[in-house]
Order: C-alpha cells, then sequence, then structure tokens
C-alpha cells in the first residue's frame, strides 16, 4: 500500500493474508455449520429482544443500523428476534434482552430483567480515548475535567459508575473488536470470559451498486465522500482544515446531531468551493450504494472509529479507504486502508490525494464479504448467547460470584442521570466513565 511520510504504514501481511484476515480468522470461523448440539441449543433459546436508545433514531447512526441488521439477521438464522417494544411485550425468563450502546438508561431495565431471570447482552459500542475526551471538549475546563476522571478510571477501574454497573449486570457483553474487548477488562474490570467479541458488518448488497442513479440525480461523480453524522467526534471540521485550497470534489455527507448545529455551520463556514454538502441518505434505499459506487476514495478521519460502518460498506465496493489511527481500524481493514491521526491535517491531505488516484480493489472487497457479513455478525451474536447458557453462566448465584466488587447488582438501583453526550455510534460517558 502507498504511504507518504506522514501517514502510518499498514502491517505486515500475514502468510495467511492481512493483518484483518489473521486477526478475524482467530476469533471464530464464521463459515462453520453449526453442530447438531448447537442447533438443538438454538432452537431452545427463548425470544430475542433487540433495544436502543430511547431517542436513537433522531439522529440514525452506525450503530442503529447494527441493531435493526442484526435483528434481520437473526431471524434469518430462525431465531425469533424482534427490536423491543417495552410498552407491548412482556418478557419472560429465558428471554434474552440485547442492548445496542452503553447508555445510563440501560441500567435500571438490565437490573429489573436480571430479577425476572432474563438474560441481558449489550454491544457495548465503546470507546475509550483520553486524547478523544480532550480534543472534544467545549472548553478547557471541560477537557480537562474529562480526562481527570478517565485518568481515574483507569488507574481504578473498580469505582462504581452507571457503566461499570450495566456491563456486570450483563449475562454477555458483544464488543466489536478485540481492542475493544480488552478496554473492558482494563477499564471496568469486565471478567473476560463473558465477552464475545462480534464484528461490525456491511450488507453486501453495496457491492454489486453502480454510480447511475447517484450521478443522475445529484450531477457528482469521482468526488472524495466523507460520510457520517456531523458532530466533533466524526472530525468533518479538521478533515475540511486538512483539504482547505484542495482542487479534489468532496461530497460531506450526513446530517448535524441534535445540538451540534453551530458545528455544522462552522463545518460550512470552512469548505471550499469544491465542497458539497447532502443530508443522509436512506440506509435501506439504492442511493447510498450509489454514493459509494460514485466516489473516488472514502475518508473517516474520526477522533476513533470502531470500526465505521460506512468504512465497511465502501469497502465492500473495493473503494480505496482513508481512516483514523484511532480506535479498532487497522483490526478490521489490516493492509486495505491508509491509516492518520485525525489531527495531522498534512498527513489526512497526503493519505487522501495519493487514494483519490487509485482504482477499486477486488482483494479490499473479498476481505470484508468473506469475514463481514451480516450473516456472520449474527452468527457470532447466536453462538454469544449459547456460550451464556453454558453451566459457567447458567445460574445468576455462579456470574454474581464472579463479581469483584462485591457489589449487589442485583439491588433495585438509585435515579441515573442522563448522558447528554452518550450516542450508539461510538458511545462514550464524557462526564462519568
Amino acid at each position: 500500500m502507498p504511504s507518504s511520510p506522514h501517514v502510518l504504514p499498514p502491517r505486515p501481511r500475514s502468510a495467511a493474508g492481512s493483518h484483518g484476515d489473521a486477526v478475524w480468522g482467530r476469533v471464530c470461523d464464521w463459515g462453520q455449520p453449526w453442530s447438531g448440539q448447537q442447533q438443538e441449543r438454538l432452537a431452545a433459546l427463548g425470544r430475542i429482544y433487540l433495544a436502543g436508545r430511547n431517542e436513537a433514531m433522531f439522529a440514525p447512526g452506525g450503530g442503529e443500523t447494527q441493531l435493526i441488521k442484526t435483528a434481520a439477521a437473526l431471524r434469518e438464522l430462525g431465531l425469533d428476534a424482534r427490536l423491543w417494544r417495552p410498552w407491548e411485550d412482556h418478557l419472560r425468563p429465558g428471554d434474552w434482552l440485547h442492548f445496542f450502546g452503553s447508555c445510563p438508561e440501560f441500567v435500571p431495565v438490565a437490573a429489573t430483567a436480571r430479577q425476572q431471570s432474563v438474560k441481558v447482552a449489550v454491544s457495548t459500542i465503546a470507546w475509550f480515548s483520553a486524547s478523544a475526551l480532550w480534543h472534544e471538549a467545549a472548553t478547557l475546563r471541560q477537557g480537562l475535567a474529562r480526562v481527570t476522571r478517565f485518568a481515574v478510571r483507569a488507574a481504578l477501574p473498580r469505582i462504581p459508575s452507571w457503566r461499570r454497573r450495566l456491563y456486570h449486570l450483563a449475562d454477555r457483553l458483544l464488543p466489536n473488536s478485540q481492542a475493544e474487548a480488552q478496554q473492558l477488562c482494563r477499564y471496568f474490570g469486565v471478567p473476560r470470559d463473558k465477552i464475545s467479541v462480534v464484528p461490525n458488518a456491511a450488507d453486501l448488497r453495496f457491492a454489486e451498486a453502480t454510480a447511475d442513479a447517484f450521478q443522475r440525480q445529484f450531477g457528482l461523480r469521482d468526488f472524495v465522500l466523507y460520510a457520517g453524522r456531523i458532530e466533533p467526534r466524526k472530525n468533518q471540521l479538521g478533515f475540511l482544515q486538512a483539504m482547505r485550497g484542495s482542487s479534489l470534489p468532496v461530497v460531506i455527507l450526513g446530517d448535524a446531531v441534535p445540538g451540534y448545529e453551530a458545528y455544522y455551520r462552522r463545518c460550512r463556514a470552512e469548505a471550499g468551493p469544491n465542497v458539497t454538502f447532502l443530508s443522509r441518505l436512506p440506509h435501506d434505499g439504492q442511493m447510498l450504494a450509489s454514493c459509494y459506487a460514485a466516489c473516488r476514495c472514502l475518508v473517516l478521519t474520526s477522533l476513533f472509529e470502531t470500526p465505521g460502518l460506512v468504512a465497511l460498506e465502501a469497502a465492500a465496493q473495493g473503494v480505496p479507504l482513508v481512516l483514523t489511527d484511532r480506535g479498532c481500524t487497522r483490526e478490521y481493514f489490516g493492509e486495505h486502508a491508509w491509516y492518520v491521526s485525525p489531527r495531522d491535517r498534512a498527513a489526512i491531505r497526503s493519505a487522501v490525494e495519493a487514494a483519490a488516484t487509485l482504482p477499486r480493489c477486488a482483494r479490499r472487497a473479498a476481505h470484508v464479504a468473506h469475514h463481514f457479513s451480516w450473516q456472520a455478525a449474527a452468527r457470532a451474536t447466536a453462538a454469544a448467547y449459547l456460550a451464556s447458557t453454558q453451566s459457567a453462566f447458567a445460574e445468576k448465584d455462579a456470574a454474581c460470584s464472579r463479581n469483584p466488587s462485591g457489589e449487589d447488582f442485583d439491588a433495585v438501583p438509585g435515579p441515573i442521570l442522563p448522558d447528554s453526550v452518550c450516542g450508539l455510534a461510538g458511545c462514550w460517558d464524557a462526564t462519568d466513565t
């Protein structure tokens, strides 16, 4: 993979394939058929209810797509999986309640579910980074407070918090990467044996799209695409500053997250005449897939990604990628992307200009198709449910015995303050970890 002096080089290719191939090959061979015993245990699982944050669909992102697509793929496996409607659905012992994201509002619900012998899973969708907390802070005082709390959490992982309580209440945690799993153990004292790594995924229909529909509607083609919800964590402003004066056509695709309208206006003010802003395109429509087909390269130089759903979807077409080096992007894409620091404007510009000259790569597309389909994610999710029905997690007392802090996780929780910063896509708590 070509690189500039500013761009972090990709990790070397292993004998078995790329670094990403090696990582996900070690996690699980998703293509292996279920054994007869596994099929019997799958059939014995209760209903599976999947839930997200109450206001998630006001600004939907990758986490919301992960929620909806996982539910659909689990149903294709033959499981009784559905989106949870708390005002209608009555949870019964043996059912599963599967949360997507790490949000304080889940804590009292998870505690009540445990008391009713309902199994709880959490797709954590989290990343913990002092650098991200610092750079996203609105003021110096806020940044210092956030970084201080993060340092305390890193030094003393047993300190109580809503997030630690949620993670210890769950029967199973489903992070998107090995790196995220390591953070759960390090910062919250989560036992490694209650974690199952489940890959994020892309709808493989994206691989078959053409650019015609997007070009007809918007008159754009061969542009640099930056896709995602517009907010400081996604770093659109830093990208636009890096590309200032460039002649490359750029499309910023996405809507402002509620509360970040001022950030959106700053992005508009920074953009040059070569930049086009487009509203979010429906995920299940043909236009988003056509947009990927029309672009030269996909850029996602966020403060961190886990790993970025749009990156997987673009890579399914073999689109050249320029990604942040923060989060778990390398674990997913290995040698199939450029990696840059989100704060290094020279590196961003150099990598984008290089990637924009390259053709599509069939190996990149094959890498995504082999490892990161929703079918693979559903199989890994189902395997996680089965792991929690084994004897190690079959009894509530056994789960409580592995609670290293001695906290009573079955007690009725006190009031939880809302966290205005916590979202589904790349969720972390900036006020209390």
